[in-house]
């Protein structure tokens, strides 16, 4: 939204639009980012994390949502990328198991079949996580799934998944009990997990366009946590295959990870230089990267 000399903002989105996004489409659909002068496009994501930031290194969007590491990785090939701000501050990763598989800690995973998406960041806390509880790599069966994951999950096929916190809710409305166990505090980073991306250079020029849209979004927080049914059912008529109550359900678990501690959006350096260390450690990203550079507070 916005008038004729609005300035356009084009957001990939990590995903196709679900609970987490709803912010943003408050405040595009309230026209609060009209008011600030600004024309805001949700985009639907690209077929990889890493074609969004390419996409905006070159120019066609002006922003993404994406994750931390994608940008401390690919600085050679999409260099003057910076994050603006934190969107889902706190890592939501860790190990979805069904209650019936009895994995009750981390000791029980020994001997069992477990789904690991084909990042190297997943594989790296997932072994992070394996080391801090004193459990040999090779006692682990480790398969790579992909989108069918939680299809594998729920048919018996592998005992436990890599996956977030807010995944949680979609398992459960399936008629299942799980368990969820964090990586956060078993030797991995609680570092964000998805930011808002852009060219530092647009950044530059646009400083005062970046904040009002982060301030628009951050307004429209309250106006959602407020949502009961009727607002949710409006939000999916347009998400095929979303459903109201589950993306209620889904909001909730993932609040927490939106706000952490401390204002919207506010990076934790201290987490970030954790994650970077990880990244180095095994051999995801090649040299270091000074963090000032690549992640910015703007509020």
């Amino acid at each position: 939204m916005g008038g004729k000399d609005a300035v356009p903002i084009r957001v990939l989105l990590d995903w196709k639009r679900d609970a987490k996004h709803a912010v943003l489409a408050e405040a595009a659909r309230s026209g609060a980012y009209g008011r600030r002068g600004l024309s805001v496009e949700l985009v639907d994501p690209l077929a990889k994390s890493a074609d969004s930031l390419e996409a905006v290194s070159q120019g066609s969007a002006e922003a993404a949502i994406n994750y931390p590491h994608n940008i401390l990785c690919m600085r050679e090939t999409c260099p003057g990328l910076v994050s603006f701000g934190a969107l889902v501050k706190r890592n939501p990763e860790g190990l979805l198991s069904l209650e019936e598989s009895a994995i009750t800690d981390p000791s029980k995973l020994a001997g069992r079949r477990v789904g690991i998406g084909p990042s190297p960041v997943s594989r790296a806390q997932f072994d992070l996580f394996l080391r801090a509880h004193a459990i040999p790599r090779e006692q682990v069966d480790v398969v790579t799934v992909g989108f069918e994951g939680e299809d594998l999950l729920l048919a018996g096929r592998i005992d436990a998944l890599d996956a977030v916190a807010y995944a949680i809710p979609r398992t459960r409305r399936k008629g299942k009990r799980i368990r969820f166990q964090f990586y956060a505090g078993s030797g991995v980073p609680d570092s964000p997990f998805l930011v808002f991306v852009a060219r530092s250079a647009w950044l530059e020029e646009n400083l005062s366009h970046a904040r009002a849209f982060l301030e628009e979004t951050a307004a429209a927080f309250p106006i959602v946590e407020a949502w009961g049914i009727p607002e949710w059912q409006r939000y999916v008529e347009e998400l095929p295959g979303r459903i109201a109550e589950e993306e209620q359900d889904v909001w909730q678990a993932t609040l927490p990870l939106m706000k952490g501690s401390g204002p919207l959006f506010l990076h934790d350096f201290g987490a970030l230089r954790g994650l970077s260390a990880l990244l180095l450690e095994t051999g995801s990203m090649r040299q270091r990267v000074p963090l000032s550079e690549a992640f910015r507070d703007i509020l």
